[in-house]
């Protein structure tokens, strides 16, 4: 269960209801259908062109240091909406690969081959004493193969399609019916723990489904992604973000979430691209 947010639930009336209140305008970037596991399909097709000997040409891996926000919205009465600033660490990174085109990096299409975000931070309201969850929650994909594709164009990444499960757009939807797509982070993993301490006299640990103490997580599902903006053709810094917020994250709490980045390049190397990668 993704608790980075949980607190939101324990200090909210009511917490085992569900509200129906939705936000005043749509916040992901681009439209995404709903869809089954079924007939969502979204595998990852590779189609970069073999050069005249039958290999895979050399390709560009560039690496993004990663900051970010969550936002929590749709809280009972709105009294838990918040946000928190992650990432900023060194191990916080997202990785792409992208075709070269002369000695550089050029359009076409990009595969994201690993992301790492650690999310730790601590959140607390005092209601007759504290209540408080301290997070710490590692978020993961890895995969030289790519776990999601989509294609420069100047200096945006568009992702490939990625249809959101059932109840999106409700404080119901989960990871059990995340997203379906070659446009999602496949296999994103959370693992960690959360820790709530409860001194408050009006909300508990049990009000959020969480037990007092320490709590482990550690499930996968595919996460949505909104488009890498980047400031210019040189591919230095990008910002990940909707309207007002980033991309929704499904959690079992009773609430939105959602997480906006930005990358700043560290790192960028002329690699030899892995045979999966080229068509046959």
């Amino acid at each position: 269960m993704n608790r980075t947010t949980i607190l939101m639930a324990l200090i909210g009336t009511g917490c085992a209801g569900q509200t129906d209140a939705e936000p005043n305008q749509t916040l992901d970037a681009f439209e995404q259908t709903e869809a089954s596991e079924s007939d969502a399909g979204g595998e990852i097709v590779n189609d970069w062109d073999r050069d005249e000997d039958g290999g895979c040409p050399d390709s560009w891996v560039l690496t993004y240091s990663l900051e970010g926000r969550v936002d929590i919205t749709n809280t009972p009465l709105d009294i838990g909406n918040a946000d928190a600033l992650v990432g900023g660490l060194e191990t916080d990174e997202v990785v792409i690969r992208v075709p070269d085109d002369g000695g550089m990096p050029g359009n076409g299409q990009v595969l994201l081959t690993s992301f790492a975000l650690i999310q730790d931070f601590v959140v607390s309201v005092n209601m007759f004493g504290e209540i408080a969850i301290v997070t710490d929650l590692l978020l993961t994909a890895d995969d030289e193969c790519g776990v999601a594709s989509g294609e420069l164009v100047g200096s945006t990444v568009v992702w490939d399609e990625c249809n959101y499960g059932a109840e999106h757009g409700t404080n119901e939807w989960s990871p059990d019916q995340a997203a379906y797509g070659a446009g999602c982070i496949n296999d994103y993993r959370d693992e960690g723990s959360v820790e709530c301490v409860d001194d408050s006299l009006l909300a508990s640990c049990s009000d959020g489904w969480l037990e007092e103490g320490e709590n482990s997580l550690d499930y996968v599902y595919n996460q949505p992604l909104l488009d890498f903006a980047f400031d210019a053709t040189d591919l230095e810094r990008f910002t990940m973000k909707g309207t007002d917020y980033g991309t929704e994250v499904p959690t079992y709490t009773n609430n939105r979430t959602w997480l906006s980045l930005e990358g700043e390049l560290k790192s960028m190397s002329l690699e030899p691209t892995p045979d999966c990668l080229c068509g046959e």
